[in-house]
């Protein structure tokens, strides 16, 4: 968490100085799950876990199979429950090598700072999760958006499950930013995933 805090602060501090604010956008729908091959997965992925190549596309949103779980107000990244989502992201990137960046965000409902950095720590331990598997850290960028970005009403229950969320996002194709816009999205606050 330090890590990211160090990278984050004088982005976050500058950031909602000017007054940020995501607009809405619509929940990416998920893929249908994918058959496994019974063959070896990359890194610690075993044998027999599914590997994933029909891969969807939203407005440059990746649509993953199933959410990234995180114990309650931390970071701590559930792995077993998180599997689909995280070795989709990470089968992904190894088939679409010209897609050079991508951005991972973090999004919560809950306002404020805390909440912002849990959002940029989360995208970071995903990110890091990606490089044990093999993925390059520098292919990678956490960003934080906190609450900004909301895609469902955050009065009621369901609407902040769906607002909790990581999203990972096309940035950088053959090394050029897609569409002439920030890598980071606009993100409130941003890191690399390589230390």
């Amino acid at each position: 968490m330090e890590a990211m805090h160090r990278w984050l602060a004088p982005l976050l501090l500058s950031t909602l100085a000017l007054g940020c604010h995501g607009g809405h956008a619509t929940a990416p729908t998920p893929p249908a799950a994918p058959a496994a091959d019974g063959g070896g997965g990359g890194g610690g992925g075993g044998g027999g876990r599914p590997h994933y190549t029909d891969f969807q596309l939203d407005d440059g949103h990746l649509r993953l199979p199933g959410p990234i779980v995180f114990a309650a107000g931390t970071a701590d990244l559930d792995v077993d429950a998180s599997a689909p989502a995280l070795w989709f992201i990470h089968d992904y990137l190894e088939a679409k090598d010209y897609i050079t960046l991508v951005r991972i965000e973090g999004h919560d409902p809950a306002a404020g700072e805390d909440a912002l950095m849990m959002t940029g720590d989360r995208a970071l331990t995903v990110g890091r999760w990606l490089v044990g598997e093999g993925i390059a850290c520098d292919r990678l960028l956490a960003a934080a958006f906190g609450n900004f970005k909301p895609v469902a009403d955050g009065s009621t229950a369901a609407g902040q499950a769906q607002n909790r969320r990581i999203e990972v996002v096309n940035a950088a194709l053959r090394g050029i930013a897609i569409g002439g816009m920030p890598v980071d999205g606009s993100a409130p606050a941003s890191a690399p995933v390589c230390d």
